[in-house]
Parts: C-alpha cells; sequence; structure tokens
C-alpha cells in the first residue's frame, strides 16, 4: 500500500504542476481576452457595459481550494474507496470540461483570426 500511494502522490505533485501551470495560462488569455473585448466598445457608455459584464463574468470566477489544517484531516481507511471513486468522477468531469475549453479555444482563435484580418484588411 505504501508504494501505491507514494506513486499516488508523485503523479498528484505532476498533476498539480501542470495544473497551476494550466490555470495561469488561463487567466493570462482571459486578461488578453478582456482586452481585447473592450475594443469593441463604440463610446464611453459601451466601455462601461462591457466592463460592467468583465466585472459580472470575474465575480463569478471558482474560489482557490481552501488549505486544511491538519487537526481536520481524515486518514479513515474506511472511508477511501469513495474518495477514491469521488476523485475518479472528478478527474471524468474535468477532463469533459477540457475537452469543451478546447472546442471553446478553437472558436476563439477562429474568431481571432476573423478579427485579424478583418483589421488589416482596413488598414490597407
Amino acid at each position: 500500500m505504501a508504494e501505491i500511494f507514494a506513486a499516488f502522490n508523485e503523479a498528484w505533485m505532476k498533476y498539480w504542476a501542470i495544473y497551476t501551470k494550466l490555470q495561469d495560462q488561463l487567466y493570462e488569455s482571459l486578461r488578453a481576452g478582456r482586452e481585447v473585448s473592450w475594443l469593441a466598445a463604440t463610446d464611453q457608455g459601451k466601455l462601461r457595459e462591457i466592463n460592467e459584464v468583465q466585472r459580472e463574468l470575474f465575480s463569478a470566477m471558482p474560489r482557490r481550494l481552501d488549505y486544511a489544517p491538519v487537526s481536520e484531516i481524515t486518514q479513515d481507511m474506511g472511508g477511501a474507496p469513495r474518495k477514491i471513486a469521488d476523485l475518479r468522477e472528478a478527474l471524468s468531469r474535468e477532463e469533459e470540461g477540457c475537452k469543451d475549453l478546447e472546442a471553446a479555444i478553437a472558436t476563439m482563435k477562429e474568431k481571432v483570426d476573423a478579427m485579424r484580418k478583418a483589421i488589416l484588411a482596413n488598414e490597407h
């Protein structure tokens, strides 16, 4: 059992490193997208409207995971099968979410390319 948990912890640390790197990149993409979104403002009223929508979107950002003090950690092996099943289910939902994210990224890239082409066409 010790080897299995050690191998899991090693995999979890690799997962965590990739997850945080992706999360940082997602925040960077949000920042860049927010700035492009502002370009749609044709006047100060429209800019305020876009900014309000963005404020609402950003206020709905998921919260970060809370730290658990050692005194609140449970190591009940009787509950281990349920915890493992919960993790498996969460990873499956995450995998589906990543597929949805890939599709959204592809759509955004199409829109970015269309904007770039339109701007270049207007410059000539």
